[in-house]
């Protein structure tokens, strides 16, 4: 990555400030004029020098990137309270470098009223103070949502979402929101899993909502990313190819256009569940399975997936599911108990 243009980066941080006043009919008196983040020697070279990896934003103020420099890995996050870091982590002071980075590259909204960034904006700049030297960056830093730096030795690249993950969960952990510890702590082993498998961006939207649906619907779309494993090794068996059965089903689907239908799909693969799992899963769901079901993965494989059209679907019929009657705490528990094990025996 070329290097980044500090005085082009503080440009971007002190002109968002002035539109965010100007739309809100108060703008800065020093608008336009030159102004930048102070600093020191070490925050200059990250701000020169550090590459944005990986980015995801929740909304216009809730962020969270990874920018590398040198072999350390840093997390900044805005919007955020992650008061119990995951183990890999460590807390970083926020520096006027990599404050200035984040802003310039996230643009996240400030969450200070326009008269609370006069304040601080207004009181100089370099053109009314020969003297300046640089606005303050725990000053500037509370004119938005909380902002933290964490860090990382010699993190693969391919784990930055991984990561994005663990420091969402650290934050739902913090107010009383309806993920329990008990939850909270199968989620923690499912960032064990393979970045390649999982689809850690929606994992991170989900356990930032209060629906506790969207954890549900994550989940299922773990295991959706295994429906082809069954019919794909199937193939494989009988054509005596060995290669990674992702690389075949990409493969089918490419070249002709061929993917597994979802109900059977999902019937095939609880086949790898373990039955305590399956068990869960309807006691979840204020249900047991029948003594005359033609198989548990069958008939769990039926209710997930009736669950999941009553979340996604409009029609009338969907309508009379009764979600009071789910237990989300432990059906997600239960949901991530599969990905966990089924990953395990598939991979």
């Amino acid at each position: 990555m070329p290097e980044r243009n500090m005085k082009a980066a503080n440009t971007v941080v002190f002109s968002s400030l002035d539109e965010y006043c100007s739309s809100r009919a108060e703008a800065l008196s020093n608008a336009g004029q030159p102004r930048w983040i102070s600093t020191t020697s070490p925050g200059r070279q990250f701000l020169r020098n550090a590459t944005l990896v990986a980015q995801l934003s929740f909304s216009a103020s809730v962020k969270v990137a990874r920018f590398d420099l040198s072999n350390r890995a840093f997390f900044v996050t805005s919007g955020l309270d992650t008061p119990e870091l995951p183990d890999v982590l460590e807390l970083e002071d926020l520096d006027g470098g990599m404050l200035t980075a984040f802003l310039s590259e996230l643009k996240p909204v400030p969450a200070a009223l326009p008269a609370e960034i006069r304040n601080v904006v207004e009181v100089a700049d370099k053109t009314s103070d020969p003297g300046y030297q640089g606005h303050d960056p725990l000053l500037i830093s509370r004119l938005y949502p909380n902002i933290q730096v964490f860090s990382a030795e010699d993190l693969l690249e391919d784990r930055s979402f991984t990561m994005f993950f663990l420091i969402c969960l650290r934050d739902r952990r913090r107010i009383d929101q309806w993920i329990d510890q008990q939850l909270a702590d199968i989620l923690n082993v499912v960032a064990e899993l393979s970045p390649a498998s999982i689809p850690y961006e929606t994992l991170c939207r989900s356990v930032l909502e209060m629906d506790p649906s969207a954890l549900f619907l994550a989940l299922y779309r773990c295991l959706e990313a295994l429906y082809a494993h069954t019919q794909t090794q199937r193939l494989m068996t009988a054509l005596g190819i060995s290669k990674p059965w992702t690389e075949m089903a990409e493969t089918l689907e490419g070249t002709l256009g061929w993917y597994p239908r979802e109900e059977p799909s999902l019937e095939a693969l609880l086949g790898h569940a373990l039955l305590e799992d399956l068990q869960a899963v309807v006691s979840a769901l204020n249900d047991t399975i029948p003594d005359n079901a033609r198989s548990a993965p069958s008939y769990v494989a039926r209710k997930i997936y009736q669950l999941r059209n009553a979340l996604v679907h409009y029609r009338p019929f969907h309508h009379s599911f009764p979600f009071n009657e789910v237990n989300w705490n432990r059906l997600c528990e239960a949901m991530a108990l599969l990905v966990l094990h089924i990953y395990g025996a598939t991979q």
